[in-house]
């Protein structure tokens, strides 16, 4: 059973993971202090001290106490809040939603490039052709400049958030859907802001709080 952690630790344990799935290392207490908001180093050592002492993480035994998630931090790290509903259909502002909670494996949590990964559950059908379901989870990678064909979360005019495939075109932007009887939206460039790509799409099962990748 993992205990409630105050938020800045979870926010600590998560970068912890990110940063696992690159090729930089372990980061510094500053770099860590930076990455959660911190402006004191003696502030990041207190959470560390108490996240090594509670069993999530592990420092090495040089001068920078180096951190690294053990099995229990790793778990902890990849309860992920589900931070909002996105529309693949015509749009849909995204919406909070802090009380729903997904463990993830922590392969789906982390990133080769450091990038911020978040979660978003589909409200719509118009991306079926791509294996994207009403009610499915979105794990979302931060992204402003994916390929075209890339399926993205958009942000239109400032208001609507969208799942489509993206092309762009000159001055405009072609949001594609993955279903027929769904239009393109086309809008110009300076009405579409691209929030993330989407890496992972999970189908979990009626009535759960649990999300994993589908196998088959």
């Amino acid at each position: 059973m993992i205990e409630q952690l105050h938020e800045r630790r979870l926010e600590i344990l998560g970068f912890l993971a990110r940063r696992a799935g690159t090729r930089a290392g372990p980061p510094s207490v500053r770099e860590i202090a930076e990455a959660v908001g911190l402006r004191s180093k003696q502030t990041v050592h207190h959470h560390l001290t108490q996240l090594e002492g509670s069993g999530y993480i592990e420092r090495a035994h040089d001068r920078y106490r180096t951190p690294r998630l053990t099995e229990k931090g790793w778990e902890a790290a990849g309860r992920t809040p589900l931070l909002g509903r996105i529309a693949a259909g015509r749009g849909l502002e995204a919406v909070v939603m802090g009380d729903e909670v997904y463990s993830l494996a922590a392969e789906l949590l982390s990133s080769r490039s450091g990038k911020q990964r978040y979660l978003l559950r589909v409200v719509g059908q118009s991306m079926t052709g791509a294996r994207i379901e009403d009610g499915d989870i979105l794990v979302v990678e931060e992204d402003e400049g994916p390929p075209d064909g890339t399926v993205v979360v958009a942000l239109l005019r400032g208001e609507e958030v969208t799942v489509k495939r993206l092309y762009r075109n000159g001055e405009i932007v072609r949001l594609r859907p993955e279903n027929g009887e769904h239009e393109e939206i086309i809008v110009p460039v300076e009405d579409v802001q691209v929030q993330g790509r989407v890496v992972y799409v999970l189908h979990p099962p009626a009535n759960t709080r649990f999300a994993g990748p589908e196998r088959g």
